[in-house]
């Protein structure tokens, strides 16, 4: 059975892996392994050849011309060529290191991590809190709970007659 592959889709995933295997391989980039260069030319042929470059309907959706694993594969191809190309760009004072720290915060975001009360919400030691009358459940582990009684055993049924039954 011979799945129909919108020409569009396979030309659409040909042109994004040929462009992250071509940027892969510019000045400053990291290159491609030798596993990544067998993935393209294999995935390149099976798209040019067939349209699609999976069969297994298990491993994707049918009128994808790629499976989701080699979709995977491409942007992961694509996004360490970016991150290498951002780290040429930064400047030679900045350090790598420097680079991988965390951004500043806003005000805002300093503001709370300071401990910083919120405005509302509704939490513990707010007025809203306090006008609702909302208490926390707090047990005391060292508090006994309340035994309830075991449950009474019921009485065995008594037959007894009832008047005005059959004649005799």
């Amino acid at each position: 059975m011979k799945r129909e592959v919108d020409q569009r889709k396979t030309r659409k995933a040909l042109r994004k892996l040929r462009q992250a295997a071509e940027s892969a391989e510019e000045e400053g980039a990291p290159g491609l392994t030798t596993w990544e260069k067998d993935f393209v030319e294999g995935v390149t042929t099976r798209l040019e050849k067939y349209g699609s470059a999976f069969r297994d309907p298990g491993k994707g959706r049918l009128e994808e011309a790629l499976s989701n694993r080699q979709q995977q594969v491409t942007r992961v191809i694509t996004a360490k060529t970016r991150k290498a190309k951002a780290a040429a760009k930064l400047p030679v004072s900045v350090t790598k290191e420097d680079a991988a720290k965390p951004a500043p915060r806003s005000t805002f975001q300093r503001k709370s991590a300071l401990g910083a009360k919120p405005k509302s919400g509704g939490k513990l030691g707010t007025k809203s809190a306090a006008k609702s009358g909302w208490k926390p459940r707090i047990r005391d582990i060292n508090d006994d709970p309340e035994r309830a009684a075991p449950p009474a055993t019921p009485a065995s049924p008594r037959l007894k007659i009832i008047p005005g039954g059959k004649a005799d």
